[in-house]
């Protein structure tokens, strides 16, 4: 017998949304380059689909954001951080950022400006 799990809604918050307009305007304005950039975020939404099966599955971060862990997720060259509500089943994409960034030190200054 196959076990169906029920999936996650995915979510991406309006601060994951801004990461991944600012990240396309840069490839705009530095590369000129505008299928790059529809394809740097059409992965992003390929990438974040992908949390709606086993979320907790990867590491957390070690920071909490309205009392939910903050789970790390890496794709190609970069990281999604996301929550994960086990109860509305939904994972809120939080954040996404190059990979090499400090993003701890990011991250942190984004929870204490929004909390």
């Amino acid at each position: 017998m196959i076990r169906v799990t029920k999936r996650y809604k995915v979510v991406i918050a309006q601060s994951g949304k801004m990461d991944v307009k600012n990240k396309k305007r840069y490839i705009i304005e530095n590369f000129k380059y505008r299928e790059y950039a529809q394809n740097f975020s059409a992965n992003i939404k390929k990438a974040a689909q992908k949390l709606d099966l086993f979320p907790t599955g990867y590491e957390t971060t070690g920071f909490q954001y309205r009392g939910y862990d903050i789970y790390i997720m890496p794709s190609s060259n970069h990281l999604l951080f996301y929550t994960a509500d086990e109860q509305k089943r939904v994972v809120t994409i939080l954040r996404i950022l190059q990979d090499g960034m400090d993003w701890e030190y990011i991250i942190k200054q984004w929870i204490e400006s929004n909390t």
